[in-house]
């Protein structure tokens, strides 16, 4: 996980400070270097961010532009005016493109409290980043309890051709710290359950050759049977 700093000059001693902060915190995926570049010629300029690293789908990072080459791709932005050029819109934006892995889709948290819905961000993103799971989707909601309360849920789901996909739901929570415990017990005992699978599925398979078994291939679908439609998912 190595993030390294090429140059870093916003104007404001104080917003450098900040944003090298930012990117010593976010790191970079395992196996993964990375080289970043923020820099604006005039106080009234836009920051202009570039990141060297390692590829990521182009369909996901519209808002970058890319330039892929032999040894991985090169990512630049221009950020402009004060509402992107701040610390939070920052992180927002290099966490997306840097841990694709965790992919946030819809968080009505932040339509109601800016600053808890990226906390409940931070939390999700902190306990996720570095598990065995890519990609890993993650939504909220908001429970309105009252005229002046509200409690969040989040669902997260993993779905893999090539491993046991994995998908789960918090309880009704008030704050990031709650969710974070629930999270913390969840991926622990989803790991239980991986070291106790994992060895069972390994030792069938040797059972299987031992024994020269082979699936038994399904039957073939008749040649006028009716196309089956597509159902919906329901988040």
């Amino acid at each position: 996980m190595s993030m390294s700093i090429s140059r870093l000059s916003v104007g404001s001693p104080e917003m450098e400070q900040g944003l090298r902060s930012i990117l010593e915190e976010m790191g970079a995926p395992e196996g993964e270097d990375w080289t970043a570049s923020i820099t604006r010629s005039t106080a009234s300029a836009a920051w202009e961010v570039v990141f060297d690293g390692a590829p990521r789908t182009k369909a996901d990072h519209v808002d970058w532009e890319i330039l892929e080459h032999e040894s991985g791709a090169r990512f630049r932005r221009l950020l402009l005016g004060k509402d992107e050029q701040t610390l939070d819109y920052f992180k927002r934006s290099i966490r997306k493109l840097l841990w694709e892995c965790v992919q946030f889709k819809d968080n009505p948290i932040r339509n109601h409290n800016p600053k808890l819905g990226d906390a409940f961000e931070d939390v999700v993103w902190g306990l996720l980043r570095n598990e065995d799971m890519n990609p890993i989707q993650v939504r909220f909601g908001v429970w309105r309890e009252g005229p002046d309360g509200m409690k969040f849920v989040c669902k997260v789901e993993y779905a893999s051709d090539r491993r046991v996909p994995w998908s789960w739901w918090s309880s009704l929570v008030r704050n990031p710290q709650d969710l974070a415990n629930e999270l913390t017990r969840a991926l622990a005992s989803r790991r239980k359950r991986q070291v106790v699978v994992a060895p069972s599925l390994r030792a069938l398979g040797r059972r299987v050759a031992r024994r020269g078994l082979r699936p038994t291939p399904p039957p073939p679908a008749p040649a006028n049977t009716a196309a089956t439609k597509e159902q919906p998912l329901n988040f």
